[in-house]
């Protein structure tokens, strides 16, 4: 695992098959005594070029960042009971993306030109529930101008210039159920779920639940294996519980 989990309470994971790759699939899991459980699964679409390479997430380059992000802020019509910072937005709510200190922020005022206007974007039923991805902000990140801003994972179930999009039940969801500090990892799955990591703890405690909640124990396949599609996820949950216990280091994203 390339991109740590750091043991947090839920991890939603977006993986895509190769970098050019536009659908993904979205896998929420929750820690439980014995490891990680997944919860439910789905489809959705990251940015109209993929996920970016190592070096190549930049503005306006129709990527998705690779890598582990936390969740502390969410956004939308109306708050479905979430414990996330929760913005509702309004007519004047923006996301920066002029230079300064509004950059990758929320604010409510006058748009700047290249601020986006998140009140547009919830008529068009992309923002009716949106979880900020920390990505090129704190407390995953300092700040860095011009290397991409509102990174969402949003309603709208389409492709999108950098967030990740799925249905609008499967983010509400998420919202309801996550605390601050949650992660989502996201990228390619060769990157996510690399080769020839190790740990002490035993992969044999994982089980996992399908969308339907039948709560049936999926087959265990053996840890730094990479595989696609539901057997990935497989893959995915053994590598998880073995990671969970490691310690804590450290655009354009709308529609």
């Amino acid at each position: 695992m390339l991109h740590p989990t750091y043991g947090v309470k839920r991890v939603t994971f977006a993986t895509a098959t190769s970098y050019r790759e536009t659908r993904v699939l979205i896998t929420g899991c929750v820690r439980s005594a014995e490891g990680y459980v997944q919860e439910w699964q789905t489809t959705g679409f990251a940015g109209r070029n993929g996920f970016a390479p190592p070096g190549e997430m930049w503005q306006n380059t129709l990527y998705s960042p690779s890598g582990s992000f936390s969740f502390t802020e969410a956004l939308g019509r109306e708050n479905p009971g979430t414990q996330l910072e929760y913005h509702t937005i309004n007519p004047d709510s923006r996301w920066g993306g002029e230079p300064g200190p509004t950059y990758n922020q929320y604010f409510e005022g006058e748009d700047g030109g290249a601020d986006e206007n998140l009140w547009f974007y919830l008529q068009q039923g992309f923002y009716e529930q949106a979880a900020v991805i920390n990505w090129n902000r704190e407390p995953d990140m300092p700040t860095v101008q011009g290397a991409s801003f509102a990174i969402f994972l949003h309603a709208g179930n389409a492709l999108t210039v950098g967030c990740i999009s799925t249905d609008l039940a499967t983010v509400t969801r998420l919202l309801q159920r996550a605390t601050p500090g949650d992660r989502i990892v996201m990228g390619v799955e060769e990157m996510v779920f690399a080769a020839g990591a190790t740990t002490d703890e035993d992969p044999s405690a994982v089980t996992t639940e399908d969308t339907a909640g039948s709560g049936q124990a999926q087959p265990q396949f053996p840890f730094g294996g990479v595989a696609t599609g539901l057997g990935f996820a497989a893959v995915l949950i053994a590598g998880l519980a073995l990671l969970s216990k490691r310690g804590h280091p450290r655009k354009r994203g709308h529609h």
